[in-house]
């Protein structure tokens, strides 16, 4: 082991996070690229398809890739034709978006993506690391996940 302080290896994890997030977010960004959409609108097209339909604070409750209000990114959406916008009948004030049938058909195009992304992801595991070492290795790190919003987004989406 190398005789370095807790503060260094901490240094360490927060540049290695911050270098994956990077790194996944261009690569994916790459692959949804011939489908016109953004890593955030493909997010946000998969938490309506899974949850929808849904107002604009449940979508943002949601998300883990957007912080605050996603109006800006629902409303590209929309414009898109990928989504509809209602009001709620109990609630004015709100706006409720669910997907349109070219919405839908999107929808499945970014499920064939992610899941081509996801399936890289596990293809680099070290051959000596198994699907437990990558269930202990996101137990750990979300042990680092401090931002309530961020935390309630993933269990919702990512039950235990």
């Amino acid at each position: 082991m190398h005789d370095t302080s807790l503060e260094e290896v901490a240094k360490r994890l927060r540049y290695l996070i911050l270098a994956l997030q990077r790194q996944g977010n261009r690569e994916l960004a790459e692959l949804l690229a011939p489908l016109g959409l953004t890593t955030s609108q493909a997010e946000a097209l998969e938490v309506i398809g899974d949850y929808g339909p849904l107002t604009t604070v449940q979508v943002g409750s949601l998300l883990v890739c957007e912080s605050g209000s996603p109006s800006r990114l629902l409303k590209t959406l929309a414009d898109k034709g990928l989504t509809i916008r209602s009001t709620p009948v109990d609630n004015r004030r709100a706006t409720l978006h669910a997907l349109t049938p070219a919405g839908k058909d999107t929808l499945q195009k970014v499920r064939e993506v992610t899941g081509k992304f996801h399936a890289l992801i596990a293809s680099r595991q070290h051959a000596e690391l198994s699907a437990d070492d990558m269930h202990q290795i996101t137990a750990v790190l979300a042990q680092f996940l401090t931002d309530e919003q961020l935390r309630g987004a993933l269990d919702q989406r990512f039950p235990h």
